[in-house]
């Protein structure tokens, strides 16, 4: 499991660097070991924020920033891991956050550290396998259920997800399919040059289907076979 703190007050980093150790050493043979990475500013952690399965934050030293902008560049990340606010100078409690915070009290109980780490290890078990979407300016990674569609565009593929959002993905139609398919069952194979979440179908012709964004395709009979074992295996 890997940690991130982020505590622009120095010595109370070293101190959670300290009893994250010793909760990992205590781990190492049941839940497994604890990486943990530590940052005394918000942008030097958000560079690597995906690699992350929980994060420990107190940003209360630091003039024009805040949590805030902790819980909001990780959300433009794509992270969705949870966010444990330690309350020191600030009660966080007493502000509105999104469903992945929640809260310890400083000084850090260890007992209390270490029912953190278990209720983020039950968050991980539980979260959704995410896909990598890399190309020469960087990557990211989401889940299937955000992927519409994707198609070929110049000599890369056009990756179209929720909420009107694109990636461009250098690779080719069938190996992106095989990575995909390997973890899920959603993903019409590329026959007819695309490949569609079979989730995100709007509507369903007879030769063709228009999906959740209204952009429609026509498939061929192999690729309305294999939608319709699909379908099938969904019902």
């Amino acid at each position: 499991m890997h940690v991130a703190i982020c505590d622009d007050n120095g010595a109370d980093r070293k101190q959670m660097e300290r009893l994250l150790k010793r909760e990992s050493d205590k781990r190492a043979s049941t839940t497994g070991v604890l990486y943990v990475d530590s940052f005394g500013n918000v942008e030097a952690m958000l560079a690597n924020a995906l690699m992350y399965d929980v994060f420990y934050v107190d940003i209360c030293m630091t003039p024009g920033v805040s949590v805030n902008d902790v819980i909001e560049g990780l959300a433009k990340k794509g992270s969705n891991a949870p966010i444990v606010l330690c309350c020191s100078k600030i009660n966080y409690r007493e502000q509105n956050f999104p469903v992945n915070v929640f809260f310890l009290d400083k000084a850090i109980k260890v007992a209390e550290l270490s029912e953190s780490i278990d209720r983020a290890l039950s968050i991980k078990a539980d979260a959704p396998s995410l896909l990598e979407l890399r190309d020469e300016t960087g990557t990211i990674y989401v889940t299937a259920d955000e992927i519409l569609y994707a198609i070929p565009k110049s000599r890369a593929i056009l990756v179209v997800l929720t909420g009107g959002r694109t990636h461009l993905v250098r690779t080719d139609l069938f190996n992106l399919y095989s990575q995909w398919a390997a973890t899920y069952d959603c993903f019409l194979p590329p026959l007819g040059h695309f490949i569609l979440n079979c989730d995100h179908i709007a509507k369903r012709g007879k030769f063709g289907v228009t999906m959740d964004d209204g952009k429609s395709f026509h498939l061929s009979r192999d690729s309305r076979a294999n939608l319709d074992l699909i379908l099938s295996a969904k019902n």
